[in-house]
């Protein structure tokens, strides 16, 4: 048999990571098995396990596919805009873009559990949420910054953004579409404050 090219290998590669995401977004990451991804993707078994190590290491790769793309589009933005946003206005430019209904939310949401038990998974996970968080905090850095305030004011700001865009995605993945400012809204009740709609949010 000729051997694949990097190239071919890599697409290979590709094909059974988008096989396996598809069964993971309806079966769960848990209950999705090899014979399942097998299925799915028309590979054999054995060519998958060519590719990858197991099911641990597919999962690693969809992490990667799911989560990495998303954090980095956050970064390359970089919010850049002629006056600094609120820290409303900036979770509503990555929040927003999490509206998107390819965006699998629940196997996002099922990363981050495994992320508690697999180390590889888990380093993902964090680099991720590490790029979420250099983004906001520089964009909020040049908000609080014009406001006059004090930098330790930048980190806990930032903290509470990354809380609040995490149980966005909770709750996208556990009950459905729910509008950003109808969420920000929730928050605002929550936290006794008056709420103020993200613009195109």
């Amino acid at each position: 048999m000729p051997r694949l090219t990097q190239e071919t290998a890599q697409s290979r590669r590709d094909e059974i990571v988008a096989a396996a995401l598809r069964v993971m977004a309806t079966r769960g990451v848990a209950r999705t098995s090899i014979a399942d991804i097998s299925a799915e993707s028309g590979l054999s078994t054995g060519s998958i396990y060519s590719h990858f190590g197991g099911k641990a290491q597919i999962a690693a790769d969809v992490a990667a596919s799911v989560i990495g793309p998303r954090a980095q589009a956050l970064v390359d933005s970089r919010f850049e805009t002629p006056e600094p946003q609120t820290p409303r206005e900036i979770l509503g430019v990555f929040l927003g873009a999490l509206d998107d209904d390819q965006v699998p939310h629940r196997v996002v949401l099922q990363m981050w559990a495994e992320a508690a038990v697999d180390v590889e998974i888990g380093n993902l996970v964090e680099q991720a949420i590490g790029q979420i968080r250099d983004a906001y905090k520089g964009a909020v850095a040049r908000w609080v910054a014009a406001q006059g305030g004090r930098v330790a004011e930048v980190d806990a700001i930032t903290r509470g953004m990354v809380a609040v865009s995490q149980g966005y995605i909770v709750h996208r993945a556990l009950f459905g579409p729910l509008s950003l400012n109808e969420y920000l809204a929730g928050v605002d009740a929550a936290l006794g404050r008056p709420h103020t709609e993200c613009p195109d949010a």
